[in-house]
C-alpha cells in the first residue's frame, strides 16, 4: 500500500464519520476511540490495493473545490456600489465615541458592515426579530485577532466582551448595553461559516486592500506556507498497521502529522494543519502581503496546493502573471500545466537533486556548447517541444570552430537550473531572492494574530481563525498605524549620546 492509498483510506474514514456519526466531535475518548477503530478497520477491510485511487487531489487533500457562486474583484465593485442597507444598517449603527483606539475606530468607519453581513449570512438567515447577528460574531472574531489573540475564547467572551467595563469593545461588536456573546455561539458561527461565504468576504477585503494601499505595477505573487500546530495529544488516538505502512489517527480526525521546519526548541513534527497562502509582494519596497490561504491537514506536501492557489486567485479575478515559489515547488509537468491553462509562469530556486547537463556551469548555470567553447550561449525562447533553445553568438573572429559548428544547443525544460525561464537569467534570480520576503507574513500571522498554536479544533473551525487571521492582517496594513519608522544610524547615535 502506497501513500497515496493511505491518504485515500483517510479520506474515506473522514467521510464515513460526517455520515454516520454526526455526533463524533462529542463523544467521549472511550467511546471516540471505539467508534473510529470499527470504522477504520471496515474501510481497511473492503479497500481494493489493486485498484487505481480515484479521488482527485481536492479530494484526497479534504479541500473544497472553489465554489461557483463566488463574487470576483470586479463583481464585487459593482456590488458595493448597488448595495441597499435598508433598516439593517440602522440597526448595526453603534455609538463611536466609546471607541478611542484609532486603530479600531479606522476599522469601524472604513467598512460597510451591513454589506460584510449580507456576505456572510446564511440563506435562511433573516434580519427580522434578531437582536444578534452574523457581523456581530464576525466583529468579535476580527476584535481577538487584532487585539486579544493569546488568550482563549471563554477569556475572551469573559474579560473583554461580556465585561460592562469594556465600553470599547463592546462599541465594536455593536452589542446593546443587555447583550452577552457566548463563547459556544461564536464557536458555532465559525462552524456554519461555508466555503463560499469565506471567499466572498475575503473577497471583499482584498478589493479594499487593494483600493487603499494603491500597490504599485511591478508586483509579482509567491506562494508558501508553515505549519500550525494543534493543542492536542502528539500521540495518536487509533493506529493500524497494514503491510509495511501505519495508518494513524488523531484526536482531531481532520488534522495529521506532519514535518516541521527545524527549530531549535522544537520538534521535527507537528500534529496540526499546514496553512498555503498566495501573498503580492511589492518588488520596490520589498514587503509582501497575504492574499488568499488554503488550510489542509500537515501530512500534505507543499506542492499539492501551487495549482489551487493559483486557480483560486484567477477565479477571483488577481491579475496573476509570475508566481514565485521555493524548492518545493517546480514540477514541469505541473508548471506546464498551469502556463497552458491560466498563463502564469511559476519561477523557483533550481533543486539541488536535479542533475545538470553537460556543459553548463555549476556555479553561473551558463550554457555551452561542448567542452572546446569559453564564450556562453544566449537563450533565444522556448520551443512548442518544451526544449530551451541556445544559440552562439561568436564570430568567426572569435572562434576558431565557428566554421565547424551550427551553434545551436536544445535543453528540455526541467524541475532545476532550466525551469519555465533559465535560473542563469538574471532577473529571474534576483525574483527568486525576493521570494525571502513572502516568509514575513507567516511569522505575523503565527504570533501576532495568533495562530501559533491553535486554539481551535476541526477544520471548518480553524478554516474560519485562519481566513478571519488574514483579514485582520490586511486591516492593519490599510490602517497603518502600526508602521513604525526607520531611524538612520547617525540619529541613533544622537538620541544615545543625548541619553548618555
Amino acid at each position: 500500500m502506497n501513500r497515496l492509498q493511505i491518504k485515500d483510506i483517510k479520506r474515506l474514514v473522514r467521510q464515513a464519520l460526517k455520515r454516520d456519526y454526526p455526533g463524533f466531535k462529542r463523544l467521549k475518548k472511550k467511546t471516540k476511540k471505539q467508534v473510529l477503530s470499527k470504522v477504520l478497520q471496515y474501510v481497511v477491510d473492503n479497500y481494493d490495493q489493486s485498484a487505481a485511487v480515484a479521488a482527485t487531489n481536492y479530494e484526497l487533500c479534504g479541500i473544497d473545490k472553489i465554489p461557483p457562486n463566488i463574487y470576483t474583484l470586479g463583481q464585487m465593485e459593482e456590488l458595493i456600489g448597488t448595495h441597499y442597507t435598508g433598516v439593517l444598517d440602522l440597526k448595526l449603527k453603534n455609538r463611536t465615541s466609546a471607541i478611542k483606539d484609532p486603530e479600531l475606530r479606522f476599522i469601524n468607519e472604513l467598512c460597510d458592515w451591513s454589506f460584510v453581513n449580507s456576505l456572510i449570512a446564511p440563506e435562511s438567515y433573516s434580519p427580522v426579530h434578531r437582536d444578534k447577528h452574523p457581523v456581530h460574531f464576525f466583529k468579535a472574531e476580527l476584535l481577538k485577532a487584532l487585539k486579544n489573540p493569546e488568550i482563549t475564547y471563554r477569556k475572551f467572551c469573559g474579560q473583554e466582551i461580556n465585561n460592562k467595563e469594556r465600553r470599547e469593545n463592546r462599541a465594536f461588536i455593536g452589542l446593546k448595553a443587555n447583550q452577552t456573546l457566548d463563547h459556544s455561539e461564536l464557536s458555532k458561527f465559525r462552524a456554519g461559516l461555508s466555503y463560499d461565504r469565506l471567499i466572498n468576504v475575503m473577497v471583499y477585503f482584498i478589493h479594499l486592500f487593494l483600493k487603499k494601499k494603491g500597490l504599485p505595477k511591478n508586483v509579482v505573487y509567491a506562494v508558501d506556507s508553515t505549519e500550525l500546530a494543534e493543542k492536542i495529544s502528539s500521540y495518536s488516538l487509533v493506529e493500524l498497521k497494514v503491510g509495511n505502512n501505519k495508518i494513524r489517527l488523531y484526536r482531531d480526525v481532520d488534522a495529521d502529522c506532519g514535518p516541521r521546519r527545524k527549530k531549535r526548541d522544537k520538534s521535527d513534527f507537528v500534529v496540526g494543519y499546514r496553512l498555503h497562502t498566495l501573498t503580492v509582494i511589492d518588488v520596490e519596497a520589498q514587503i509582501a502581503y497575504p492574499l488568499l490561504s488554503i488550510l489542509a491537514s500537515a501530512n500534505h506536501h507543499d506542492s499539492n496546493f501551487l495549482s489551487m492557489l493559483v486557480e483560486l486567485g484567477k477565479a477571483i479575478g488577481l491579475d496573476i502573471n509570475i508566481v514565485i515559489g521555493d524548492q518545493a515547488y517546480g514540477d514541469e509537468d505541473e508548471n506546464r500545466d498551469i502556463q497552458k491553462e491560466h498563463n502564469v509562469t511559476i519561477l523557483t530556486q533550481p533543486k539541488t537533486i536535479k542533475k545538470l547537463p553537460n556543459f553548463v556551469d555549476a556555479d553561473t548555470f551558463h550554457v555551452y556548447h561542448n567542452d572546446m567553447c569559453d564564450r556562453p550561449m544566449t537563450w533565444r525562447g522556448t520551443s512548442d517541444a518544451r526544449e530551451h533553445e541556445y544559440l552562439c553568438e561568436a564570430s568567426a573572429n572569435e572562434c576558431p570552430l565557428s566554421g565547424h559548428c551550427d551553434k545551436v544547443r536544445n535543453i528540455p525544460v526541467d524541475s532545476g537550473a532550466f525551469g519555465q525561464i533559465p535560473y542563469h537569467i538574471k532577473q529571474v534570480q534576483q525574483l527568486c531572492s525576493i521570494r525571502k520576503v513572502a516568509e514575513r507574513p507567516f511569522n505575523l500571522l503565527k504570533h501576532r494574530d495568533g495562530l501559533e498554536p491553535l486554539r481551535t479544533v476541526s477544520r471548518e473551525t480553524t478554516r474560519t481563525v485562519t481566513m478571519i487571521a488574514n483579514i485582520a492582517t490586511l486591516l492593519i496594513e490599510i490602517a497603518g498605524f502600526r508602521h513604525t519608522k526607520k531611524t538612520s544610524k547617525n540619529k541613533q547615535l544622537q538620541l544615545f549620546q543625548k541619553a548618555a
